[in-house]
């Protein structure tokens, strides 16, 4: 048995771990596409004279989408879904351009989603994320 505290089963462990991230990553990849296309449906049935239940809603969806992404290489994911909720923390978000910018942020993580764009997404990831923080402040 190798010794726990040598270089070479903390190296083991790492790649055991990576390894179990890795076989996790199509599970999260099916959760991703699953998590957008609730978001979706729940957006369409936003009534814009009452939309405070549907944006809880996609608060709540929006963070868990956040919180996953990063784990397993998604990190435009989390970006987009951090944007999301801080955006929608910040205030009571129930103007038609407020409803706008959420609405951009669901159609930015559903293109994200169905691409597969894993990672910071590059520069078309730097383009989004600017655009968001534009739209945002």
């Amino acid at each position: 048995m190798a010794n726990p505290n040598s270089a070479q089963s903390y190296e083991e462990m790492i790649a055991q771990a990576e390894a179990a991230v890795a076989s996790l990553r199509g599970a999260y990849r099916q959760q991703l596409t699953e998590d957008v296309a609730a978001l979706v449906d729940v957006w369409a049935k936003l009534e814009p004279e009452t939309p405070d239940a549907t944006l809880d809603e996609v608060h709540s969806l929006a963070h868990n989408i956040k919180g996953q992404g990063g784990s397993f290489g998604y990190d435009l994911v989390t970006s987009i879904g951090a944007s999301l909720c801080d955006y929608l923390r910040s205030g009571h978000r129930v103007s038609a351009r407020e409803l706008d910018i959420v609405h951009a942020h669901l159609k930015l993580l559903k293109l994200v989603s169905d691409n597969d764009v894993a990672g910071t997404g590059g520069e078309m990831g730097e383009r989004i994320v600017e655009k968001l923080r534009a739209l945002t402040s």
